[in-house]
C-alpha cells in the first residue's frame, strides 16, 4: 500500500469534485447561484472548518473550474462570491440521479 502509484485515473476530477466538502459547496450553488463567500461560510461552518472551506473554494475554482469567482452587489457595495459553472450543473444533477439508481439497486 505504501508504494502505490498515485497517478490520477480517468475519473480523478469527478472523484475530487464529489468529495464531501466540494460536493456540499456545489450543491449549495446548485440551489442558488451566485452566493457570496460569507453565505457559503455561514451555511457550511457547522460541517467543515474554515480552513477546509478555503481550500475547497480554491480547489473548485482554480483546479477544477467548477465554480467561477464573481462580484456580487450587496447592501454596502460589492463582495466576492462564486457562481456555478453552467457545464457543472448537469454533472451535479447526473451524480444525484446515479446515486439514487445505485441506492435502489442495492435494495433489490
Amino acid at each position: 500500500m505504501a508504494g502505490e502509484n498515485k497517478a490520477p485515473d480517468k475519473i480523478w476530477a469527478l472523484r475530487k469534485s464529489i468529495s464531501r466538502p466540494n460536493y456540499a459547496v456545489l450543491e449549495l450553488l446548485l440551489i442558488k447561484s451566485p452566493r457570496t463567500t460569507r453565505e457559503l461560510y455561514a451555511v457550511l461552518e457547522k460541517k467543515f472548518t474554515r480552513k477546509t472551506l478555503i481550500l475547497t473554494l480554491r480547489e473548485l475554482s482554480l483546479e477544477l473550474n467548477a465554480i467561477q469567482p464573481t462580484h456580487i452587489r450587496t447592501d454596502i457595495g460589492y463582495s466576492l462570491g462564486y457562481r456555478l459553472n453552467p457545464k457543472i450543473k448537469d454533472v451535479i444533477i447526473g451524480v444525484k440521479k446515479f446515486s439514487k439508481i445505485i441506492e435502489n439497486a442495492g435494495k433489490v
